[in-house]
């Protein structure tokens, strides 16, 4: 006996190609933008700013909108307390 299990246990992938490397959405120009934004990062060997933008795609694609986007709703003001 070598001490050693006879096989290596073997994890699935935990991602698919679409959740590394998702499609813009069709007529948004933020996703346009990001995916140029992630083909540049990637020739320029800036992988995790490329992983970054695509995120930020899939994203979008996920929910409807990017996390980035400024906030249109209106903060309520806070009343000042007495005293």
């Amino acid at each position: 006996m070598s001490g050693y299990q006879e096989k290596p246990v073997e994890l699935p992938w935990p991602y698919s190609p679409q959740d590394l490397d998702p499609e813009p959405v069709e007529g948004c120009e933020r996703c346009a933008v990001l995916a140029e934004e992630r083909q540049q990062e990637r020739d320029q060997g800036q992988f995790g700013r490329a992983v970054i933008a695509g995120m930020k795609i899939a994203e979008h694609r996920r929910w409807g909108s990017h996390n980035d986007a400024p906030e249109t709703a209106e903060t309520p003001e806070i009343p000042e307390s007495p005293g």
